[in-house]
């Protein structure tokens, strides 16, 4: 009698409440979090800058980035990232955390739409349906989707997302503080599905230009300055920019580009000296392609401070989406008004003050007749220093104007446009879609 009574009294709490031997779907949420963050700011954002000359590689595998030396080899962690890091916890949420879950869900699937956004973006073709979900259904070899349904199957999870974030009641389990991202604030996340759906229509400019500026439209009619998706650090040394530490472990691989740097001088821009750090001779100074020159400045606390946060998307994109959409569509002062707020709003978030009026008079004063494509892109690209846009905005638009690396080790006149198939993908994925050739450019870029 005494055994069962004490086997009655102590049943489940034998189990420590602080060594769960089961995750949660806000763990896992937090995981693929970091996943995402880890993604859009590392290789893929670094290999970004680099092509669009925002950055030089002055040395190592940055160096031969600068000179179109990609290999099949050399992205593999990225593309593992991706796929077991953002996407594959992303679908344990949505089998296994997702019943009486709906916001945790519905945060996974934006999540996971970002992660396929850059695995396309970069790739081309890449898995999409059966994209990872090998732990769930032994699948190890996923088919590839063709990028047009890639395309399709974000809008449609990012519509998904949208419908559950407006469910009302909360969830069974919480997400608080397990979100790294919004601390469960639903309509933060609701904002930024919404600028996503924009983001993902407005790189179809080449397909159907007026569909993507119409349908980027009416996404970013439901976007507002309620909070950007950022990446945030802390002082502890594991807790810090990501930037900052490639910075403090690798310092001789990358430096400014000269083609942002010349950009930012010749326009007296206020953001120079938060981007760029003074140079070892003095002033700011830009390596060109190929350079090798580590006596150009190195990047600065906008994106490479020890604790400076990293916008993955926000207003002041949403903003220049719309003043391209505009323009697109004609309504050329629309455009204008859109791109004004753009440009101030940058200068302010990156230094903390107003634009000089000088600089509000020369490029934040565009009106119906002066608004251009080439204005609209040209500023973009600076105010997204170091983000994988840029480089999908320069494959899309032409702008800015890039002069190739003319010393590549392609002896060719261009700048890669894609990132060659992972060579795991291409040894061990009977269903992998192999394509070598880094000036191919993918389908939405054709």
């Amino acid at each position: 009698m005494l055994s069962t009574s004490c086997s009655k009294f102590v049943d489940g709490y034998e189990v420590s409440p602080n060594n769960p031997v089961k995750a949660t779907g806000p763990l896992v949420l937090s995981s693929a979090e970091l996943g995402l963050m880890s993604v859009y700011a590392g290789t893929p954002a670094r290999t970004a800058g680099v092509l669009t000359q925002q950055l030089g590689g002055t040395a190592d595998q940055m160096l031969a980035i600068d000179m179109y030396d990609i290999k099949e080899g050399d992205a593999t962690n990225d593309w593992n990232n991706i796929y077991n890091n953002v996407i594959q916890p992303c679908n344990d949420i949505v089998a296994q955390y997702s019943e009486g879950n709906p916001h945790n869900k519905a945060m996974a699937l934006v999540i996971k739409a970002m992660g396929l956004g850059v695995a396309t973006d970069m790739w081309g073709d890449v898995p999409g349906q059966e994209g990872g979900m090998g732990n769930i259904n032994g699948n190890f070899s996923p088919k590839y989707d063709a990028q047009k349904d890639i395309y399709a199957q974000i809008q449609s999870l990012l519509d998904e997302a949208i419908g559950l974030l407006k469910t009302a009641g909360s969830d069974v389990r919480e997400v608080g503080a397990n979100d790294l991202f919004f601390k469960g604030d639903l309509a933060k996340w609701l904002n930024t599905a919404y600028l996503l759906k924009a983001r993902y229509a407005i790189h179809l400019t080449k397909k159907n230009a007026n569909d993507a500026a119409t349908k980027a439209l009416d996404a970013l009619s439901n976007v507002t300055n309620v909070g950007d998706l950022r990446a945030t650090y802390g002082e502890s040394y594991n807790e810090n920019n990501q930037w900052f530490q490639f910075s403090q472990g690798r310092a001789t691989l990358l430096r400014m580009g000269e083609n942002l740097i010349n950009m930012m001088k010749a326009s007296n821009d206020p953001r120079l000296s938060v981007y760029a750090a003074v140079a070892p001779g003095g002033g700011y100074v830009g390596a060109a392609p190929g350079s090798e020159n580590q006596n150009a400045s190195e990047l600065g606390t906008y994106m490479a401070g020890q604790t400076s946060p990293i916008t993955l998307a926000g207003y002041v994109e949403a903003l220049f989406i719309k003043a391209e959409a505009n323009l697109i569509l004609g309504k050329t002062q629309e455009a204008a008004d859109a791109y004004n707020t753009a440009v101030l709003t940058h200068v302010q978030n990156a230094t903390g003050s107003p634009a000089p009026a000088a600089f509000v008079t020369a490029y934040a004063s565009e009106t119906a007749a002066s608004i251009t494509k080439e204005k609209i892109m040209n500023q973009k690209y600076v105010a997204l220093f170091a983000q994988i846009e840029a480089y999908t905005d320069w494959r899309r638009t032409g702008f800015p104007t890039l002069t190739p690396n003319p010393h590549n080790v392609l002896n060719k006149p261009a700048i890669p446009r894609r990132l060659p198939t992972d060579q795991n993908e291409r040894l061990y994925n009977k269903n992998a879609v192999v394509t070598s050739d880094i000036l191919k450019p993918v389908w939405w870029d054709e």
